[in-house]
């Protein structure tokens, strides 16, 4: 099997035109789950990497490149990166900025599909390993839930993936550095909406209204009680109200009839997420009534929490820690943000490993508009997604 030093080497000297790559990859910038130009650029270079099979499709701009090892075997691993960027205006000051007005790569999913490139160009020209790898290019992570919709469409009825495997960068991790632990990382993020009706009326007659301002604040109000008092301190949950839309700005006398509160809730624990949505229908209800009104709560379960699966996540860390030593491994605690790869670990086992791209250059954080990846970061990446690839494959033909 290659050492850690023969991949690093030979992706050492692929880095100018794995940076190049990943600088056309955030200069065209696309979102959601229709990515032409993103999904035709990947699609030629893995064709100029010689890589066996190319599959489209999946309800969307996915691409799925396969690789066979010189061995046969029924067995494969899967590698995973997303491919969509934001609708935000970029500010990072990079010669390569985006030149997609409002679209930026300010989540690293250029990155990522760069680390995933330097992992296809290797494993395509060293292919001494028994089984076979399939390097999947997912879009419409940000929201659109893309990883759902190929599984849906197929994904792992294509191709018999024992195990999958995925990167985020992480802005608060050094380069060279590499968090991972197994358990749930990070939340399930789901999303509400509550409609509050109550009696229009003169803002000097209150008396003879039913105030859907005053209802909607206080159910906001109501709800913060359901973190505090209705979930275990010490587990972990979130409920936050991000619009309230009510009225116009120009009725300053005018008591509307309805409003409508927006949020997301996240937690991690599917009895917590149970409980989180009960108790917000129940609270939304039981204070509208209290004022003569009436509420109604819409929830919807966007993604799942991400479970990084016990025997995979403690296999990388074994791997980062003989590569990179007891310095280039660090924790991953749980965090409040979500990821569609959970709906890819619900059915095929696997984790997600934090990817670090700090140095003094490199400090925004994810999704601000002065974000741009660390082009350092793409050789550890790709490094350890071909030995987590040629490890695991390994381990599940023993």
């Amino acid at each position: 099997m290659y050492s850690a030093q023969e991949i690093q080497q030979f992706l050492s000297e692929k880095s100018a035109q794995l940076n190049a790559c990943r600088h056309h990859l955030h200069q065209h910038p696309e979102i959601g789950l229709q990515l032409p130009e993103t999904s035709a650029f990947i699609e030629k270079e893995l064709r100029s990497y010689g890589v066996d099979e190319i599959h489209k499709g999946f309800g969307s701009s996915a691409l799925v490149a396969v690789i066979h090892g010189k061995k046969k075997s029924d067995k494969w691993i899967g590698l995973r990166a997303d491919m969509d960027a934001l609708p935000l205006l970029e500010q990072s000051g990079a010669e390569y900025a985006s030149v997609n007005e409002k679209r930026a790569h300010s989540c690293g999913h250029d990155g990522h599909m760069t680390v995933a490139l330097g992992a296809c160009r290797f494993l395509a020209s060293h292919r001494d390993f028994e089984g076979s790898v399939a390097v999947i290019f997912q879009p419409g992570e940000e929201g659109y839930a893309g990883a759902r919709l190929m599984v849906e469409n197929g994904l792992f009825e294509k191709f018999p993936i024992a195990e999958i495997y995925a990167t985020h960068c992480e802005p608060t991790l050094d380069v060279g550095q590499i968090g991972i632990d197994p358990g749930y990382i990070m939340a399930a993020a789901d999303i509400f909406t509550i409609d509050v009706t109550g009696r229009g009326g003169h803002g000097a007659k209150p008396q003879v209204a039913v105030d859907s301002v005053l209802v909607a604040s206080q159910i906001v109000v109501s709800a913060q009680s359901i973190v505090s008092r209705n979930v275990n301190p010490l587990q972990g949950a979130v409920v936050s109200f991000g619009a309230i839309l009510a009225g116009d700005e120009n009725g300053s006398s005018v008591l509307p009839q309805t409003a409508k509160l927006i949020g997301t809730c996240r937690s991690f624990e599917p009895d917590v997420q149970d409980r989180v949505q009960q108790r917000l229908g129940e609270i939304a209800e039981g204070v509208a009534s209290a004022y003569g009104a009436q509420a109604h709560c819409h929830y919807t379960r966007l993604y799942p929490a991400l479970l990084n699966h016990e025997q995979q996540a403690l296999a990388v860390k074994e791997i980062v820690r003989n590569w990179l030593g007891e310095e280039g491994l660090k924790p991953a605690p749980q965090q409040m943000t979500a990821e569609d790869f959970a709906f890819m670990t619900q059915v095929c086992p696997g984790c997600l490993f934090r990817l670090g791209i700090k140095d003094p250059k490199h400090t925004a954080s994810l999704h601000e508009c002065e974000f741009d990846f660390n082009d350092k970061a793409t050789l550890y990446g790709s490094t350890l997604m071909v030995l987590i690839a040629l490890n695991r494959l390994k381990a599940v033909n023993a």
